[in-house]
């Protein structure tokens, strides 16, 4: 037991040595330097309006206003798309009264002893809606990506999807999805949904990633990370596991986890190694755990099959 314990740490730091290697690998390149030019283009928005954004369109990617998309992107708004409405900060100006004091501060008050009042204009902040879209609402030029999609099938695809489901901690649903995302997490919802038309490659990794966020509780009360650090969270499991699995998910995991970090150290996947180990490892324990029984119950009917089998033959004599 212990040399096999021994051999699954020496897997898992294999898998560990790949993934810095292959994120670090994707800094270096032009690719990102093509990637982060267009990316820093779109606006950053407060929490509020992220909620806004995410409270209406689950799916959304990368927002940002009409004539935005048209001036630094060089795509346009679809007919017939409703705008995402957030809220935009403005500052506009107003007459007010206001009392007036002299040299010493002391109240100026006219004949009858009533404070004299003058008329300013001051500069006030304050609030309107505003509307943005999303690239899933645009047509145009396609925007750079890091992350390639996964085209290659998967051995026994169904058992391993019927297995992802089984251990998810929330249910999972195939539908169409429009926009970029190829799944999402819902905390409200408690449930995954993912994209029904991709390859099983792509599908099956997905669901690890959409499976990562619920099993490290993203969206919950808990919850202390920023998004990228989320992301990179459940990218680097999701990587991980497939890895564990025997599945190469490297031509769009690193891409994935070096676009959402924020600096070239990739400091989320750092400071939260152990996490995202911990994490990977335990998805993949449940999966070999359900596996196990899959092939123990297919071994058990097979073998009261041979019986009823046994038993025709025996009549037939």
């Amino acid at each position: 037991m212990g040399k096999e314990r021994v051999s699954r740490e020496e897997r898992m730091s294999e898998i560990q040595a790949k993934l810095e290697a292959g994120v670090r690998e994707i800094f270096e390149s032009g690719k990102y330097e093509d990637y982060i030019s267009t990316m820093s283009k779109f606006p950053h928005y407060s929490i509020n309006n992220c909620i806004l954004i995410v409270s209406q369109c689950p799916e959304a990617s990368h927002v940002c206003g009409f004539k935005k998309w048209q001036t630094d992107f060089n795509r346009v708004v679809n007919k017939h798309e409703h705008g995402i409405m957030i809220i935009a900060p403005m500052t506009y100006k107003a007459d007010v009264d206001e009392p007036v004091f002299d040299a010493q501060n002391h109240p100026v008050v006219d004949a009858n002893g009533k404070q004299v009042t003058e008329k300013v204009t001051r500069e006030f902040q304050g609030f309107r809606p505003a509307y943005v879209f999303d690239v899933s609402q645009t047509s145009g030029e396609p925007l750079p990506t890091l992350a390639n999609m996964l085209e290659a099938g998967v051995d026994d695809f169904e058992t391993m999807r019927d297995v992802l489901i089984a251990v998810s901690p929330v249910p999972i649903s195939f539908e169409e999805i429009k926009g970029g995302a190829n799944g999402y997490f819902s905390p409200a919802g408690q449930c995954i949904v993912v994209r029904n038309d991709m390859s099983q490659l792509q599908t099956i990794k997905t669901m690890i990633h959409e499976i990562a966020h619920a099993t490290l509780g993203h969206g919950g009360k808990e919850d202390k990370w920023d998004r990228e650090t989320k992301e990179v969270q459940a990218e680097s499991v999701a990587y991980w596991v497939a890895q564990m699995l025997g599945l190469d998910t490297s031509e769009y995991s690193f891409g994935y986890i070096s676009g959402w970090s924020k600096d070239r150290e990739v400091t989320e996947l750092k400071e939260n190694l152990d996490l995202i180990k911990t994490t990977a490892d335990k998805i993949t324990a449940d999966l070999e755990r359900e596996l196990s029984k899959k092939v123990d119950k297919a071994e058990k009917i097979e073998t009261e099959q041979e019986k009823v089998s046994q038993g025709v033959r025996k009549k037939i004599r």
